[in-house]
């Protein structure tokens, strides 16, 4: 087991009630981050049937929104290092190409024109993995390719198996990039759960937690 797989293990084992979502405010939030992404890739020039592989794809239920944003079924590839999670993806996705382990240490054998990466920074709490990680994924970029970036901003009281990364920090950790946008997106979860249908009423800019980002 590498050294980032045990911390991600631990931190996502250590997580409180991670499995307990509310089913609206999980809709609303993967509708919004389709409209965002849709709206952020505006003005990135990608080929016409792009690449994508998702690094920390745990059960791959990305895939859903990410076809509807433009990036064919065929087309997604996956990346998770944590078996068990690895495992659900293949059954629930049995065509998609699932390239098991640790990223950093992993011979893709391929680079693709867009790698994403949604709440797995967040999950790493050293800054040495992190900057290692985020180098790998510029390195598995074609020329033009994009780093597509969905993680929160602000850190959890109630919750130290999690750190932020601030929106200072994530351009930091893609210095090599020519082109980049940045958007505030979801209404912070302990709100957003609590308000239930009035989600639209109470999602503003300032009380959106996470950043859709976008790198070339």
């Amino acid at each position: 087991m590498s050294k980032l797989e045990e911390e991600i293990r631990t931190n996502y084992a250590g997580r409180r009630n991670a499995h307990l979502y509310d089913s609206y405010y999980s809709r609303r939030v993967d509708s919004e981050k389709l409209e965002a992404i849709k709206k952020i890739l505006t003005g990135f020039t990608l080929p016409a049937r792009p690449t994508l592989l998702e690094v920390g794809a745990g059960h791959g239920s990305n895939i859903e929104y990410l076809t509807q944003a433009g990036f064919g079924r065929s087309n997604i590839f996956l990346n998770e290092q944590l078996p068990e999670r690895a495992n659900v993806a293949r059954k629930d996705y049995p065509d998609t190409i699932i390239f098991e382990g640790d990223a950093i240490e992993m011979d893709f054998g391929r680079r693709f024109d867009c790698v994403y990466q949604s709440t797995v920074f967040t999950s790493i709490l050293n800054s040495g993995h992190r900057l290692k990680l985020a180098a790998k994924m510029w390195d598995l970029l074609n020329p033009g390719g994009i780093i597509l970036w969905y993680d929160f901003n602000y850190n959890n009281p109630r919750n130290p198996n999690v750190r932020k990364v601030s929106i200072r920090e994530t351009p930091a950790l893609f210095p090599h990039a020519g082109k980049s946008k940045i958007l505030k997106v979801t209404l912070a979860p302990p709100n957003g759960r609590r308000v239930g249908k009035l989600y639209p009423l109470f999602n503003r800019h300032f009380l959106r937690s996470h950043i859709l980002a976008v790198f070339q």
